[in-house]
């Protein structure tokens, strides 16, 4: 069997509400760009319940199902095509996974035979009530995860979920179709909630209750690696949820505390272009800069809010920010026709999505993006702004030391970084006015580079203070050199 299907936006929405599950991990283009994803992905056991639906669309005699254990091994990313492929069949268990890019992001083994009987339910404390699905994820600490328990209804009824699922449906019944819907709800909305991963489930199907609800209670929880463990019963099935809780998304300091960093006067007479200054190390850079007296412009992507709100947080400490929009992939010209100056200093932490998921050592398509962000949109944006200020412009290109250690998940991040660096030194020596400073950064705690597991990671002040310094000493020496060369 090779299915296929594009889990495209339409589909993805439609799957939010009949779960219940708006995390905005799946909904929020702008929240899910500071987690690990980069961009909104699909929900788990949507992919799950699709595939389901292609197993008994294909193999309509099949056993009694008796358990379902899935791993949700990689995001899939809304848009993108998933396979579907039967891997092994015996009288006993039947294995599947679900494909992209030719890599596995689900698998699921079927386990046949009778139902369960006479099991109970995860305890409750005596005075639980069902609740309705909430309308915003629940935000919780690890340690308030513990023991939480309680009963969770259906977001749609069973007869919804079942047309989506048609297949799948006749399988399971639409009582358990929808129960496996509800845990996507439970795990994204309830516990673990905000700061959610779903790992895998754990399933049996039984003859419990058939209420539309799920009766559920955490059974563990792992604060070395943030792991949780949540028992459930209800719909016809009964067993434990995997999943995880994501680190909570990394706050830069803010421009207050930036004061005791720098002198009050320490940066006048800069003026800072900060590509990708809404978050991590451009929001930092832009802090400091405007801390030290130095004018400062942010220009952000999609994050516009988040913009706006280190543009405030500058501007209640006395400092002057302006913010404007800005795609490197786009001309860069006509973008910065709308600067109220020409900016004597850039730096450039523009970037997409780092680790993301890729078929192979090295994905050409993958590659291609990345080079957009790290070489030609970098040469683009240097070339308009000497045409705004053709007596010389200081440019900081953030580098990295994967170029030199090249983690595998990281080729083609470490081969565009590479290539900009060759770039910046040909500009340097070809272009005039073109003052580059490349430096390779360690990684540092931001959003993309903070994960489940614990690791050294840099302080982004610590980094950036020095280069900023650097900056601004060879702006002065430029200025110098420019007032004294011949005509």
């Amino acid at each position: 069997m090779l299915r296929t299907m594009v889990f495209d936006a339409e589909r993805h929405a439609r799957f939010a509400a009949l779960s219940g599950d708006l995390n905005p991990l799946h909904v929020d283009a702008v929240a899910a760009r500071r987690t690990q994803a980069g961009a909104p992905v699909v929900h788990g056991v949507h992919t799950l319940l699709w595939l389901l639906d292609c197993i008994a669309a294909d193999l309509e005699q099949m056993p009694q199902v008796a358990t379902v254990s899935a791993r949700f091994r990689k995001m899939v990313y809304v848009g993108e095509r998933a396979e579907a492929e039967v891997q092994r069949r015996s009288a006993s268990t039947l294995r599947a996974r679900a494909l992209v890019d030719g890599t596995e992001v689900l698998s699921v083994t079927l386990g046949f035979g009778a139902p369960d009987r006479g099991h109970a339910p995860p305890p409750l404390p005596l005075s639980a009530a069902a609740q309705a699905p909430p309308p915003q994820p629940i935000e919780l600490r690890l340690d308030e995860m513990a023991g939480r328990a309680g009963r969770l209804r259906f977001a749609a009824a069973p007869s919804q979920v079942a047309r989506v699922f048609p297949h799948a449906a006749r399988l399971l019944q639409p009582q358990r179709i929808a129960a496996l819907a509800c845990t996507s709800c439970l795990v994204g909305m309830v516990v673990p909630g905000l700061h959610s991963l779903f790992g895998g489930v754990e399933l049996h199907v039984d003859d419990s209750s058939q209420a539309e609800e799920l009766t559920y209670a955490v059974v563990s929880v792992d604060a070395r690696f943030r792991l949780v463990r949540v028992a459930v019963s209800g719909g016809g099935l009964r067993g434990v949820l995997e999943c995880a809780s994501r680190p909570v998304p990394v706050a830069q300091p803010d421009a207050a505390s930036m004061r005791a960093s720098v002198s009050k006067d320490e940066f006048a007479g800069c003026a800072a272009l900060v590509v990708g200054g809404s978050r991590g190390l451009g929001e930092t850079t832009a802090k400091l800069i405007a801390a030290g007296g130095g004018r400062v412009t942010i220009t952000y992507k999609s994050g516009k809010a988040d913009a706006e709100a280190v543009a405030r947080d500058i501007q209640s400490c006395g400092g002057v920010c302006g913010l404007v929009p800005y795609d490197v992939r786009q001309p860069a010209a006509p973008q910065l026709a709308v600067l109220s100056e020409a900016p004597t200093q850039v730096y450039y932490f523009a970037t997409p999505t780092i680790a993301r998921r890729k078929a192979g050592l090295c994905d050409p398509r993958r590659l291609a993006e990345l080079s957009a962000y790290y070489v030609t949109g970098f040469f683009e944006l240097v070339t308009a702004c000497l045409q705004l200020r053709p007596e010389g412009v200081s440019v900081f290109y953030p580098s990295t030391v994967y170029v030199d250690q090249r983690p595998a998940e990281f080729t083609e991040y470490a081969m565009t970084k590479a290539a900009g660096e060759i770039l910046c030194a040909d500009m340097q020596k070809f272009l005039r006015g073109a003052r580059i400073l490349v430096r390779r950064l360690p990684r540092t705690l931001t959003d993309q580079t903070s994960t489940l597991l614990p690791g050294d990671a840099a302080d982004p002040l610590q980094v950036m203070l020095p280069i900023v310094r650097e900056m601004h000493q060879r702006h002065a020496d430029g200025r110098a050199a420019h007032r004294t060369a011949p005509e």
